[in-house]
């Protein structure tokens, strides 16, 4: 025999696998149940989430700002505004004695924070504190009394009174902070801007020899460590011969011991012993 198309006489095709119907079990059912009994998938929440009210900041008070000026010196004061409304900042015109007296009510005065101190964590901030800035030429230097100096290329040239239960703290060489100086800080805080620190001076003969009678001025006898930064300037400005260091210590003993004195005495011949002892004999050393 021969083969056609491939298929071999006599030779059987292998029975094809008949086709099984499929068993559903009764777990099998319940399940199938269940899938299409389920809920579809619940549509996404798009209710925004509450919004939580809050309390309007409570602005922050405008400071004021007052310039004064005496002599050659012009200041800014600038002193957060009183809730209450009341100046912030009040000053008196330039007199003809050279001076200006600037009054600050700065509301809250907070203590200067000791050096080295770091602030509490989380802590409330202090309030800002009044500020008096130099806006002449010149810088402040500030003096262990409280008061301070103004200084124009190293010349005292004006000088502010210690303020009382305050203290000026200097930020830089043109910026104070008024600071509180006790348990009870003041109300208001007053200093005196002066740029004249003698009245008068004038050479005449005393015991032992020559001497120079200054009369200081008012703000002088007030200014402590400034009023005899600016006098002394003043003195040895005008005449070369004060400039020694016996006749500073015995002005500066003056300004201390007797600043009520009609006149204040110096005299070029007392021997320089220093301050110390200077005011150990009373402003008048005599070895």
């Amino acid at each position: 025999m021969t083969e056609t198309d491939g298929v071999h006489p006599g030779r059987r095709s292998p029975p094809r696998p008949a086709l099984r119907a499929a068993v559903l079990t009764p777990p099998l059912l319940a399940a199938l149940a269940l899938g299409a009994c389920s809920p579809a998938d619940p549509a996404p929440d798009r209710t925004p989430p509450p919004t939580t009210a809050t309390s309007p900041a409570t602005p922050t008070p405008t400071p004021e700002s007052v310039r004064v000026s005496a002599g050659a010196v012009t200041l800014e004061a600038t002193v957060p505004a009183s809730a209450a409304g009341d100046p912030a900042v009040q000053v008196s015109p330039a007199r003809d004695d050279g001076t200006a007296t600037m009054t600050l009510r700065p509301g809250t005065l907070v203590e200067e924070t000791p050096s080295g101190v770091e602030p509490t964590p989380g802590g409330t901030p202090d309030p800002p504190a009044p500020l008096v800035t130099l806006t002449s030429p010149g810088a402040f230097a500030t003096h262990p009394d409280g008061s301070v100096t103004v200084l124009d290329d190293g010349v005292p040239v004006g000088g502010l009174t210690a303020p009382r239960g305050a203290r000026l703290v200097a930020v830089d060489d043109t910026r104070l902070e008024v600071r509180a100086a006790g348990d009870e800080p003041p109300d208001e805080v007053t200093t005196v801007l002066g740029t004249a620190g003698v009245s008068g001076a004038d050479w005449g003969e005393r015991e032992g020899g020559r001497s120079l009678a200054v009369t200081p001025s008012d703000w002088t006898r007030e200014a402590g460590q400034a009023g005899v930064d600016v006098a002394w300037a003043e003195l040895t400005a005008s005449d070369p011969e004060v400039d020694t260091a016996t006749m500073r210590d015995q002005l500066e003993c003056h300004a201390i011991g007797a600043p009520d004195k009609a006149t204040w005495n110096l005299e070029p011949w007392r021997p320089d012993v220093g301050l110390l002892a200077t005011m150990a004999a009373r402003c008048n050393p005599t070895s």
